[in-house]
């Protein structure tokens, strides 16, 4: 992986997170949730997962889920740890990336995930 892909990536990742935060807003207000959509309106990256996990509302979770898989990536790259599954720390596909760059895991390691073994997380 380059440094101009991590950089395009990076970009990519925190557009989405603007959008995803904007959605959010829509939606909480939508639902009457006023005081929760100026709390969100107002949260810095770091804040913002925390206070959204808190919320309840079936019609945001999709947006909480997105945010959460972004803030996750983001993460990564600050740490350097970008780009490779979070299970086995192989090295992810850059094509998969491509498509989807919030990717967490390898296909071998996303298997064993959706099967339910969860025994590296504590």
């Amino acid at each position: 992986m380059t440094q101009a892909q991590l950089a395009e990536w990076r970009d990519r990742l925190q557009a989405d997170w603007a959008q995803v935060r904007e959605e959010l807003i829509a939606q909480l207000k939508a639902s009457r949730r006023d005081e929760w959509a100026e709390k969100v309106g107002h949260c810095e990256r770091d804040q913002l997962v925390d206070l959204t996990s808190r919320l309840d509302l079936p019609k945001v979770e999709q947006c909480v889920a997105r945010l959460k898989r972004i803030d996750a990536a983001l993460c990564q790259m600050d740490l350097g740890l970008y780009g490779l599954c979070s299970d086995c720390e192989e090295p992810l596909a850059i094509d998969q990336l491509e498509q989807d760059p919030t990717l967490q895991r390898c296909p071998r390691c996303e298997a064993r995930y959706r099967k339910g073994f969860h025994a590296h997380e504590l």
